[in-house]
């Protein structure tokens, strides 16, 4: 899929006239100073791919709108053609073409990868980086996952709080562990198609901890450490304490141990366009990447490598930048924002 072209009023700080843009079917640079809008055109790009706002919705509605209400739309084109709008208000209400719809549903249309300068941790950073480049997968290919997901936060936020009051939590154990427990397994088998993408020896990559079956392994948790819980008063276990290894073969070492930063980001790039491949093979669409900042700390050569190693995937691609990141290449569509 492709964006051709993008309508955005009232939003964030574009509150003039309509920024009415015209996007290239290959790779789109958003160039501009910090503060000119760079991140929150991206996040138009993420409302209209199905991802949602970044912060609370009402909070991208700018505060010059007079009726208190945001609009982005889009014409796409590739294995479809359709027409996506997104009135914002208090809620986003999505159409396609005439037709309401859920960001769950849109996902499907607009298969996209988006990924922050938070995201950027992958390597080196907290697991919940790397969960939730998973969990992206997961929500492109088990279209429930994220309601159940949201759902198991709901509940793990409902047992955290009992445990703080020194209550027991026994309440929540049958939810707890059926709704984690599937939560688990899918993260794993999307992480095993994932993996099947990848060239024997280049990384090793494994859910940590190994389980055989997600709400077995929560119900034995469960009764091994209610003691420690409730003395802890927190939660031990779960899928919020699952992490990716991801292991470098030929080193012996994991990848945050080996790798220069500069490799780090080639990797990231590497796993970005994987993920892709497998949206493509198993939606039978082309993604749309979404690239906030990431070329910050590459010097020219890891830059021009990116350039060519997206180039290869044939997708579109936008990317943010304070700066041109490619110099040598001047066939590159998108905007400056100033």
């Amino acid at each position: 899929m492709r964006i051709d072209s993008t309508i955005i009023r009232n939003f964030r700080n574009f509150s003039g006239p309509d920024l009415r843009t015209n996007w290239d079917p290959g790779i789109n640079l958003i160039l501009g100073n910090n503060g000119t809008g760079k991140t929150n055109l991206l996040e138009a790009l993420s409302i209209l791919t199905g991802w949602g706002a970044f912060t609370k919705t009402s909070s991208v509605i700018s505060w010059q709108s007079q009726n208190k209400r945001a609009y982005v739309g889009a014409k796409l084109s590739g294995e479809e053609n359709f027409d996506v709008t997104a009135e914002i208000s208090s809620r986003i209400s999505l159409r396609l073409n005439d037709k309401s719809l859920s960001f769950t549903e849109l996902r499907l249309y607009v298969p996209s990868i988006i990924f922050l300068t938070g995201n950027l941790s992958l390597i080196d950073g907290s697991p919940s980086a790397r969960r939730l480049f998973v969990d992206r997968l997961c929500a492109l290919f088990v279209p429930p996952f994220a309601k159940r997901l949201a759902d198991f936060r709901n509940v793990l936020r409902v047992r955290s709080s009992l445990l703080r009051q020194g209550k027991n939590p026994a309440s929540t154990d049958i939810i707890f562990c059926r709704l984690g427990g599937w939560i688990m397994d899918i993260r794993r088998e999307v992480l095993a198609q994932f993996v099947k993408m990848i060239p024997p020896g280049r990384i090793a990559l494994e859910f940590l901890p190994r389980i055989k079956s997600g709400e077995e392994y929560l119900r034995e948790m469960t009764t091994v450490n209610a003691k420690r819980e409730f003395y802890a008063q927190r939660v031990l276990y779960g899928p919020n304490y699952d992490d990716i290894s991801i292991m470098i073969p030929e080193k012996g070492k994991t990848a945050s141990e080996s790798l220069s930063r500069g490799q780090k980001r080639r990797l990231i790039l590497y796993m970005i366009i994987t993920a892709g491949k497998l949206i493509a093979e198993r939606l039978k669409k082309s993604p749309i990447l979404l690239l906030d900042d990431f070329f910050a700390e590459l010097d020219s050569e890891g830059r021009e490598f990116s350039f060519r190693e997206l180039a290869k995937t044939k997708w579109q691609v936008f990317i943010t930048s304070p700066e041109k990141p490619f110099a040598s290449r001047k066939k590159c569509g998108g905007i400056k924002l100033s």
